[in-house]
C-alpha cells in the first residue's frame, strides 16, 4: 500500500493532468465572430430600455411585488416602516450587515421583534423558520427583467430570503444593470466569484398541470423592494 504521501502526489499529479487537458481544448476552440455579430443584430433591434430604475420597478410590479422608491439609506427606516404595518408584519431577521443597524433600531422602536441570523442554523432553526419577514441587501438588480442579484454568504444567508414568508429586498440604484449580459460583461461578480448567486424576479410561485397557480411554495409569498437612490 503507498504511503500517504504518495497518494497524495499522485492525486494531484492526476488533476494537473485533467487541467491541462481542459486548458488545451480551451485554447483549440475556434473564435466565432459571427455569432457575436448575431447578438449584436439582436441587440438593436430590441425596443429602448427606457430609464433603468423605472424599467427595474415595472418588471418586479408586474409579477405582483410591491415596490417603493427610497431617496437615501438614511430614508428607508421611515419609508418602509408602513409596509410592517399594512402587512402585520411582528418580527424581522436580518444578517450581520452593519447597513441595517438603522432599520432594525427603528423596526424595534415600532414595537417589531428584530432578529439577527448570526449563529449556526442547528442553534437559530426555529427563529428562521418562525419569522415573519426576511431583510435582505442584494448585489444589484437587472432592469431588463426586474431581477435582484443576491449573492448569499455568512453576513447574509440564502435562508433570510428563502425560509420566510415575506422578504424584504434592498437594491441600490447605483448597482442596477441594463441587462444581464451587462451584468456579466461588467465582471461585477467574476472579480470574486461566489458559491451561490440568485436572481429573484418575484415571490415563490408554482402551477400544476391544471395550471392552477400557487405562490409561496418554494419561498416567500410576498417580495417587498425598496429601490435605494
Amino acid at each position: 500500500m503507498p504511503a500517504p504521501t504518495d497518494s497524495a502526489a499522485a492525486n494531484a499529479a492526476a488533476r494537473e493532468r485533467i487541467l491541462t487537458r481542459l486548458r488545451q481544448g480551451m485554447a483549440a476552440v475556434p473564435a466565432r465572430p459571427e455569432v457575436l455579430e448575431l447578438d449584436e443584430d439582436w441587440l438593436r433591434r430590441q425596443p429602448p430600455l427606457g430609464d433603468p430604475a423605472e424599467r427595474f420597478l415595472r418588471e418586479q410590479q408586474s409579477v405582483g411585488s410591491q415596490v417603493l422608491r427610497v431617496p437615501t439609506w438614511e430614508a428607508l427606516p421611515a419609508a418602509v416602516a408602513p409596509w410592517f404595518r399594512e402587512h402585520g408584519i411582528a418580527s424581522a431577521i436580518t444578517g450581520r450587515v452593519e447597513r441595517l443597524t438603522p432599520l432594525r433600531r427603528h423596526l424595534a422602536e415600532l414595537g417589531v421583534t428584530v432578529r439577527t441570523y448570526d449563529k449556526p442554523l442547528e442553534q437559530q432553526r426555529g427563529e428562521v423558520f418562525g419569522t415573519d419577514c426576511g431583510i435582505t441587501t442584494s448585489a444589484g438588480g437587472i432592469a431588463e427583467t426586474g431581477s435582484i442579484i443576491l449573492v448569499p454568504g455568512p453576513e447574509e444567508p440564502r435562508l433570510l430570503s428563502l425560509a420566510v414568508p415575506i422578504h424584504l429586498a434592498l437594491v441600490e440604484r447605483a448597482r442596477l444593470h441594463a441587462t444581464l449580459g451587462d451584468f456579466i460583461r461588467s465582471g461585477a461578480y467574476q472579480r470574486a466569484v461566489p458559491t451561490n448567486l440568485v436572481l429573484v424576479s418575484g415571490a415563490s410561485r408554482t402551477a400544476d398541470i391544471e395550471l392552477t397557480l400557487a405562490v409561496g411554495v418554494h419561498g416567500p409569498r410576498l417580495l417587498l423592494v425598496a429601490l435605494i437612490g
